[in-house]
């Protein structure tokens, strides 16, 4: 008998050869040798798998039947002279020499349609149509059966051909192992690190509701007065119904460790808001809760990185005598990262009776110093438009301004440090210019009069370590210039 290797032919004797070629595990790929002219275009093998073999064909689909077994794959490109045919027959020649019985072999339109057949065998060729044929067959031997399937396939330019070599062993159950002594141990409890020494600057825990374990504070903003937004539903066209609420308000982003999953770091604040007896007002996971970037748009969130599908929200009110108090919670991360916010804000009434600066204090302050803090001029959170409050405050400086019309001023707008330097150096500079906006325009103060002037958080008058001075730092002054008489 002849079977190929490479170019050169080697006489077997038949029983030497069949024993030599399946005992031995490495070669058992290899029981045929390659095509001449063929070129390898995938070799796989599979440790064990369950393969399709077509065991007929019925109204141009195949019938199929699944054996188990290792897979060993070769995939070859030979030139277009090859038909399907011959490759398939030369194998079939080698297989009934070796003592082999063909379960099933089709040729052309006997094989049905080419692109089911390729769907089912999923062969290294992308040919999906033209001459086809495809042989099945078992060779049986003591050690393993071993089961073929040979499918080959042609268009005008080249020919493909598939051959799997399935071995015929019981599906190994042994490649786990196991420790019996882990079902009795008690279950490991994660512990993590304390990050609270690596928080953003001047940023604390809102004292009602502490961290996660591990967390570190990224982003913090806290105000005694202001307004925010929270997310009350979502409709069935995906759109956010938002609504605005005011009072002291504490925003706080936090860094999660990813051992955390989304699920568990939002059901462990959902449990301690609920300890405090705050009732659930609204809850969304996932694709429930929206677009994430329209999200955090509409509500201006401090988290924002994460996947859509990996997000939760919940909106949770305490009814209290002395006023309401909202938490918001939004959890949101990624493969590579876990990010929380807490955001609370406790109902309150804006205090509209703040220490208001009057004429004659006014005066006197420029008298001595040469500046004033317009104290009582409020903004809107994040904005450069002034609280209704704060028409008094202007008033009595337009009076001021009106009495010395050649004196000049800067008006000059402060922030405390929160946020990127380039961001308050601009709420500052539009604040100043908001107010001089309304006294040329409402007062008739001259433009000349006054300059506006936004220097952000570098001159503070107070500790930014701390709410108080923060607050004391959030101002608008009005300084006298040096060239002014």
């Amino acid at each position: 008998m002849k079977l190929w290797l490479g170019k050169v032919k080697i006489e077997f004797v038949l029983g030497l050869a069949l024993t030599t070629l399946l005992v031995t595990t490495a070669s058992a790929g290899e029981l045929f040798s390659a095509p001449p002219e063929s070129e390898l275009k995938e070799r796989t093998v599979q440790h064990y798998t369950k393969f399709p073999l077509v065991m007929g064909i019925d109204g141009g689909a195949p019938i199929v039947q699944k054996q188990g077994g290792r897979l060993t794959r070769l995939g070859y490109e030979l030139p277009a002279g090859f038909e399907p045919f011959h490759l398939v027959n030369n194998y079939k020649a080698q297989i009934v020499a070796l003592g082999g019985e063909v379960l099933f072999e089709c040729e052309e339109k006997a094989c049905g349609r080419v692109k089911g057949l390729k769907n089912l065998l999923e062969p290294s060729s992308n040919i999906l149509s033209g001459k086809a044929a495809l042989l099945v067959a078992k060779l049986s031997h003591e050690t393993k059966p071993i089961y073929l399937s040979l499918y080959s396939v042609k268009t005008n330019n080249r020919t493909g051909l598939q051959v799997d070599v399935i071995e015929d062993v019981e599906e190994p159950l042994d490649l786990i192992s196991v420790d019996a002594a882990y079902l009795s141990a008690p279950v490991e409890v994660l512990t993590f690190e304390d990050k609270s020494g690596k928080d953003r600057q001047g940023s604390k825990d809102h004292p009602m509701v502490q961290r996660l374990p591990g967390a570190r504070i990224v982003e913090y903003t806290q105000l005694g007065f202001g307004r925010t937004k929270v997310l009350t539903a979502v409709t069935e066209k995906r759109e956010h119904q938002i609504v605005a609420l005011d009072g002291k308000i504490t925003d706080i982003g936090y860094k999660l460790p990813r051992q955390y999953s989304e699920y568990e770091a939002f059901a462990n604040y959902q449990s301690a808001l609920s300890k405090l007896g705050f009732v659930p007002q609204f809850r969304c996971e996932g694709k429930e809760c929206g677009d994430e970037d329209k999200l955090h748009e509409g509500l201006n969130t401090l988290v924002h990185i994460g996947n859509e599908k990996d997000q939760f929200y919940g909106l949770y009110k305490l009814d209290r005598p002395e006023g309401n108090v909202y938490a918001m919670v939004y959890v949101i991360g990624f493969s590579g990262g876990l990010w929380g916010e807490l955001r609370v804000i406790e109902e309150t009434e804006l205090k509209d009776d703040r220490l208001v600066i009057d004429l004659e204090g006014l005066t006197d302050k420029i008298a001595q110093t040469g500046h004033v803090a317009l104290d009582g001029l409020l903004f809107k959170f994040d904005s450069d438009q002034m609280l209704p409050e704060s028409k008094a405050v202007i008033n009595t400086l337009a009076t001021y301004l009106k009495a010395h019309p050649d004196w000049k001023f800067y008006v000059v707008g402060h922030t405390d440090d929160k946020g990127s330097e380039s961001y308050n150096q601009k709420l500052a500079d539009k604040r100043a210019k908001s107010v001089v906006k309304a006294l040329t325009s409402e007062y008739q103060i001259p433009k000349r009069q006054l300059v506006a002037k936004g220097v952000g958080e570098y001159a503070p008058v107070a500790n930014n370590l701390n709410e108080d001075g923060q607050k004391q730092n959030r101002r608008v002054e009005l300084v006298l210039r040096s060239d002014t008489k």
